[in-house]
């Protein structure tokens, strides 16, 4: 006991001295010391820790729960147990604090989540682990030691109070990584890689899935890691519109009782004592608007905007009488902003107004965006036009639409749509960076989104190949077919799917609703006028898309060994999927203006060729860990179906019979949906 008290009294003293120690170094024989009282997501995150230990020193870092079993180099995790003297934790919402002691580090915060981010940002910091890195298969370089100089002292807390991720159209991860023996459609061992990823970023919320009922189990994961959970536009309050009853009529017009009995038991259905943010709002049953289902519906915007109104108003009214002081957020998606810009809906002053983009970045605010708002925000998107494989939303386009939220103090509530994540790490982290601190994103003259770019093009693929990375990303985001002058009238990779499956169609029934959607973004009059535009802007983004390959090529010899796989997975496979579905819809659209039967099945042909080389391109990511990352969930682009189509195609410009199932599957919009929640069985909607 007496040597215990001496060691305490050595430390003490060595606090009141700091002059007298020089800088602090860290060693795989440094102890993690947290409390067993500590909240249970602070323990996960210092899991996290001595598992960096052995990414970065070679040896598990030892967790200890008693400073006297704590050797002479100590990492202090503390928030209300063990805090070191002469440290206190901040003030403020999840602000974190790192600072050198004699004997080592403490890391603690204003709350929970602000001890967690101080643990990633000491990882990222001093023993440079990417916060990323499970996504971008980054080991960090080893070493013996990692040092802070004397007197070191962090205190930051973020700009964008809630900031999160969707986890939105996730067919590549619950084809890949199934969750059915778990009770939910994707691994609870990877929302747990993706609970991490968010925290390691800094982020604070989840909205865990696309169509999912409040009492999934990894809805409880999140809490468990200390996210809050939230909902997106559709499933308001909780409640799984996906499951609505096929044979009941989801209408607040004409049965709004149903409704909010429904909305009731949802919002009750979440664990105990979870972090819940609550979204209201009215869209149809299936993510459109609600007049499709009802065919009693008002004809005029105003008549549905009242309707809406009275939703929000009932959700806000259920919400506040089950929950004390209730966060209430409005998603304005599509129709909702429209409304709101023509005057016709007002948000209640209980909620806050959250303006989403339009999938490709560009907030539709219109310019009104306000101190106290929020975003709903894009780097991946399942439509038929944007990016759902690979990045699209250039940096730039974030630093613009962003800063200016941050400039307008709209920083309340940021919600990312991440889709199935790897594909738009790059960006994904830049946002997350941005809303953490947007300072240097908004000075005068800023060209942070550069810096940025070069700084990822370093740290993920060595110093050496920094400079040709960046130039490629550079052509990478200029190189896509452009068919209007809007900048996001551009193909994304959802693109090729819905104009090649939509041309396929025409050719073997004479007409498709498929090629009608593309005319918001590429007017055209007839099939032979949308074919001529295809074909002249895919041709001119050929010669990019093989200027970007070059780049690719000439980066590639630079870039550090053991980042060539992730550089196959982050830029030659997306580069090459792009190459050869651009030239799969040329082809496909060249039919059209070629009049002899020969020629046409050539063209096809050549376009079932450019596909496979697409698909081999996107298996060529499938390595190691990601075995069977892009094939085995490929269910909303779904190239499969594609070219199980254009084979019927050829099989018809031969004389041999059509296989009906080609055609039936071209045109069946809920198969990956119904994929995506089978894991749900005959669960529905409770009333």
């Amino acid at each position: 006991m007496l040597r215990l008290s001496f060691r305490a009294l050595l430390a003490i003293l060595c606090l009141m001295c700091p002059a007298a120690y020089a800088g602090v170094t860290v060693t795989a024989s440094t102890t993690i010391l947290i409390d067993t009282a500590e909240p249970g997501p602070l323990q996960k995150a210092a899991s996290d820790l001595a598992a960096d230990f052995q990414r970065v020193f070679g040896q598990r870092g030892r967790i200890v729960h008693n400073p006297a079993q704590a050797g002479t180099s100590v990492i202090w995790i503390a928030l209300e147990k063990n805090l070191p003297p002469g440290v206190t934790r901040p003030s403020g919402w999840e602000t974190l604090r790192i600072q050198a002691l004699p004997n080592g580090v403490a890391l603690t915060g204003s709350d929970t989540r602000g001890a967690i981010y101080a643990i990633y940002q000491f990882s990222q910091q001093f023993l440079g682990v990417d916060p990323l890195y499970w996504w971008t298969d980054h080991a960090p370089a080893r070493r013996a030691e990692a040092s802070l100089d004397d007197g070191f002292s962090l205190t930051e807390g973020p700009a964008w109070h809630f900031r999160g991720w969707f986890l939105n159209d996730e067919d590549l991860f619950t084809g890949w990584k199934p969750g059915t023996p778990d009770g939910t459609g994707i691994s609870l061992e990877l929302w747990d890689h993706i609970f991490e990823a968010i925290l390691r970023l800094k982020g604070d919320m989840v909205v865990p899935g696309t169509w999912i009922f409040p009492y999934e189990p990894q809805i409880e994961a999140a809490g468990q890691r200390g996210l809050i959970v939230t909902q997106h536009h559709v499933n308001t309050l909780g409640l799984d519109t996906y499951k609505w009853p096929k044979n009941k009529v989801m209408s607040y017009l004409s049965d709004p009782h149903s409704l909010e009995s429904a909305w009731r038991i949802a919002a009750g259905e979440y664990p105990k004592n979870m972090e819940i943010l609550w979204s209201v709002g009215f869209r149809g049953q299936n993510d459109y608007p609600f007049w499709q289902d009802d065919p009693n519906a008002p004809t005029t915007d105003a008549g549905r905007a009242a309707i809406i109104r009275a939703a929000i108003d009932k959700q806000i009214e259920i919400v506040k009488s089950m929950y004390p002081y209730p966060e209430i957020l409005m998603n304005a998606w599509r129709e909702a902003a429209t409304f709101i810009h023509e005057g016709l809906l007002k948000i209640p002053d209980e909620a806050t107004l959250i303006w989403a983009d339009n999938g490709h970045g560009i907030l539709d605010d219109r310019g009104a965006i306000a101190k106290g708002e929020g975003e709903y925000y894009h780097t991946a998107m399942y439509d038929y036009m944007s990016n759902h494989y690979s990045e699209m939303v250039p940096l730039q386009r974030i630093q613009r639409e962003l800063g200016r939220a941050a400039k307008a103090g709209a920083t309340r509530w940021l919600l990312v749509n991440t889709a199935n994540v790897r594909p738009v790490v790059m960006t994904t982290r830049a946002v997350f960076e941005l809303a953490w601190n947007p300072t240097a994103w908004i000075a005068p003259g800023s060209t942070e989104s550069e810096k940025y770019l070069e700084k990822w093009s370093r740290e993920e693929f060595g110093n050496a190949a920094g400079p040709a990375v960046t130039g490629y990303y550079n052509a990478y985001f200029t190189a896509p077919a452009k068919y209007n002058t809007p900048e996001d009238a551009i193909a994304g990779d959802n693109l090729y799917q819905t104009a090649a499956r939509g041309l396929l169609l025409s050719y073997l029934e004479g007409d498709s609703p498929l090629l009608a959607r593309l005319n918001g973004r590429i007017p055209h009059k007839g099939l032979a006028d949308l074919a001529a535009k295809l074909i002249d802007a895919g041709r001119a983004a050929d010669a990019r898309w093989k200027q970007a390959r070059a780049l690719a090529d000439k980066a590639r010899p630079l870039v550090s060994k053991d980042r060539l796989d992730f550089f196959q997975a982050n830029i030659l496979t997306q580069v090459d999927l792009h190459t050869h579905f651009n030239r799969m819809v040329i082809d496909l659209a060249e039919v059209e203006q070629t009049p002899d039967k020969a020629g046409k099945i050539a063209n096809v042909q050549a376009a079932i060729k450019e596909g496979e080389a697409a698909a081999a391109a996107m298996h060529a990511a499938e390595y190691g860990n990601w075995k069977g990352y892009y094939t085995d969930g490929d269910w909303l682009l779904d190239t499969p179906r594609t070219l199980a189509l254009a084979r019927a195609y050829v099989d018809s410009l031969e004389g041999r019979p059509v296989p009906l199932n080609a055609i039936v599957r071209a045109k069946d919009n809920g198969f990956a949906y119904y994929r995506i929640t089978a894991y749900q069985g005959t669960q529905t909607v409770q009333f």
